[in-house]
């Protein structure tokens, strides 16, 4: 008596999550054989798949046959955040202001959820053109608000 493909299939599958080799079937009937057909992917019950499992991590972790070109170093930056940081020390030297490291972040943080984010991916060297290339009126103003926000309610 031959199983059919959904039979062969629960069989294989229970065989895998169980490692003493008992079918569902033989369970229930301790005389009732399963028969399974041959296919390349059927392993003994005893194996749990281990052998079809390395063999195909050391298929897929083998050196490629086509060698690839090199990727440039590419970072992903928020330009508002380096402009804000290059624009700290300007404000702050404007205002009478504590400059404690608290208080630097504190601005920081303030000004940066005002301004929307600016993401980019570019090579590092491409960073200085991209950051002269941004609009800083916006930067100015948010930077302002924060340090006087600061000024008024210090958090120390």
């Amino acid at each position: 008596m031959g199983a059919s493909k959904k039979d062969f299939d629960k069989e294989y599958i229970f065989n895998l999550i169980m490692p003493t080799g008992l079918s569902a079937e033989a369970e229930e009937e301790p005389s009732a054989q399963t028969e399974v057909p041959p296919s390349e992917e059927y392993i003994e019950p005893a194996d749990n798949g281990l052998s079809l499992l390395k063999e195909r991590i050391n298929q897929a972790t083998a050196a490629p046959s086509v060698q690839l070109h090199p990727v440039k170093e590419l970072v992903l930056v928020n330009l508002m955040e380096q402009l804000v940081v290059e624009r700290l020390d300007e404000v702050f030297s404007k205002f009478n202001c504590c400059r404690c490291d608290k208080c630097r972040r504190d601005v920081a943080a303030l000004a940066l959820n005002t301004l929307a984010p600016h993401y980019v991916v570019a090579e590092p060297d491409q960073l200085p053109a991209l950051i002269k290339s941004c609009d800083t009126k916006e930067i100015s103003s948010a930077l302002v608000k924060a340090i006087l926000q600061v000024k008024n309610h210090p958090q120390h």
